[in-house]
């Protein structure tokens, strides 16, 4: 009996840790081999950029800078990296401007076919990008504005690379607005703001992470987006995905390893801004 009353002393806690301490570390050692599936590769990658050696090898025999000196000269990909940011850019405004609005309407207002209306804005997130890409090539291939051909222009893939990245912003931000607290936006309403100027002046301010956050996915998600691009530029709008793949269907270089780390950088950068907005906003409301 009394090792009973013991046990029954005993915290549940307590009895549970055994478990606990096994969990904790299937966890941590899930965690470890996840940082090193990512790591490795694009560490790989980063020392491959250095190699002097014209194709892809390893081991590195000498290190040079001979490779970005080449990339930065080249003409060619000095142009699909510039495609490739200026669609990325295109697209993020794009997609932050709709999918924010979108988020908006579906948080405050209710109406009719609501339900439909999601999952059209949903669905393409789910597409294959195959689909979509050859979708929008047969919709728009032959398609003309004012003398100037829709296909193979950078706005088209702009629009295409939006129906990815605007579902992905209108989720984020409609789980963003669903945690503001909507009481500062009716008593904005009741002092006579107008709901143009309360958008934009008291909701906009108080969902700025949000925002930077959605915005910056959706620019990753353009930058290194290839299959639709595949199948919507032309040799003068193609960007660095695809210039990459075409590449090395014909020679390995380290010109690629460059290539990809550049992009590499570009999302490194990005999650970097949005961890700065992140601190710079809390640092806000603590004060």
């Amino acid at each position: 009996m009394l090792e009973d009353a013991q046990r029954e002393t005993i915290p549940p806690v307590a009895r549970r840790r055994p478990d606990a301490l096994l969990l904790r570390a299937l966890a941590l050692a899930f965690m470890v081999f996840i940082v090193l599936y990512i790591a490795i590769p694009i560490m790989i990658t980063l020392t491959m950029s250095f190699n002097d050696a014209s194709m892809i090898r390893f081991p590195i025999l000498h290190w040079s800078l001979k490779w970005y000196r080449d990339f930065l000269g080249s003409p060619q990909w000095v142009d699909a990296l510039g495609n490739s940011l200026i669609i990325a850019i295109g697209t993020m405004t794009i997609s932050t401007v709709a999918g924010v609005l979108a988020a908006w309407v579906f948080e405050r207002y209710k109406f009719p076919g609501r339900s439909a209306l999601y999952l059209a804005i949903m669905m393409p997130l789910f597409m294959p990008g195959v689909v979509l890409g050859l979708g929008v090539a047969i919709a728009f291939g032959g398609l003309n504005i004012g003398g100037f051909a829709v296909y193979g222009s950078r706005g088209l893939v702009m629009l295409a690379h939006s129906l990815w990245a605007m579902p992905l912003v209108f989720m984020l931000m409609e789980a963003t607005f669903r945690i503001i607290d909507h009481r500062i936006v009716e008593a904005s309403y009741d002092l006579g703001g107008r709901p143009l100027r309360t958008f934009f002046e008291i909701v906009l301010p108080s969902v700025s992470t949000g925002i930077i956050s959605s915005a910056l996915f959706a620019f990753v998600i353009s930058l290194n987006e290839f299959v639709m691009a595949l199948f919507l530029t032309d040799r003068d709008t193609q960007t660095l995905p695809v210039l990459m793949w075409l590449s090395l269907r014909s020679a390995g270089t380290p010109r690629l390893a460059v290539a990809a780390v550049i992009l590499a950088s570009a999302v490194f950068a990005s999650l970097v801004l949005i961890l700065l907005w992140y601190i710079r906003q809390l640092r806000k409301t603590s004060r």
